[in-house]
C-alpha cells in the first residue's frame, strides 16, 4: 500500500514538474523622457506594442509612458508602410505624439508637426528618438529631446 502511495506521489511530482512551462514572460519595461515647454518628465512606466491594421494593411509602433508623478501620460505613435523599420518619421509620414499633463485628458496636447526616429527595431525591441510642436486647440507648445527604449509586446 506504501509503495503505490509512494508511486502515486512521484507520478504526480513527474507530472507537475514536466508540464510547467519553462519560459518567463517578459515584463512591460524601458524609459521614456522628453521636455515639454521646457519641463522635464521622465516616464516610470514605459512600454510599446507593435500590430497590424486590418483596415489598410500596415503596421503600427505605438509607444507609451506614465510619467513619474502618474498624473502626465504620452502616446507616440507612427504608422509605417509595409514594416517595422529604422529611419525617421514625420507628420507627413504618419507620425503623431500626444501627451496630457492630466491623466483624465483635460488638457490634452497632440502634435501638429512631430519627428520620430527609429534608431534600433525588431520584433522585441524599439529605441529611438522624438520632437515636435503640440497643440491644445488653443496653446502650441513644444516637445523637445525626447528619448525611448521599450520592449514590444
Amino acid at each position: 500500500m506504501k509503495l503505490n502511495s509512494l508511486l502515486g506521489f512521484l507520478c504526480l511530482c513527474l507530472i507537475a514538474f514536466t508540464s510547467c512551462d519553462k519560459e518567463e514572460v517578459a515584463k512591460a519595461s524601458g524609459s521614456c523622457s522628453f521636455k515639454f515647454d521646457g519641463k522635464s518628465f521622465s516616464a516610470n512606466t514605459s512600454y510599446g506594442d507593435a500590430f497590424d491594421t486590418t483596415g489598410i494593411g500596415k503596421k503600427v509602433l505605438l509607444i507609451q509612458g506614465l510619467t513619474g508623478t502618474l498624473n502626465s501620460a504620452i502616446a507616440i505613435m507612427i504608422v509605417f508602410p509595409d514594416t517595422l523599420k529604422t529611419g525617421t518619421f514625420t507628420a507627413a509620414e504618419h507620425a503623431n505624439i500626444v501627451f496630457t499633463n492630466s491623466v483624465s485628458g483635460a488638457e490634452a496636447y497632440e502634435s501638429t508637426s512631430a519627428t520620430i526616429k527609429i534608431t534600433s527595431i525588431n520584433s522585441k525591441y524599439a529605441g529611438g528618438t522624438f520632437d515636435g510642436i503640440l497643440n491644445n486647440g488653443e496653446t502650441e507648445k513644444p516637445l523637445t529631446d525626447g528619448t525611448f527604449k521599450v520592449n514590444i509586446n
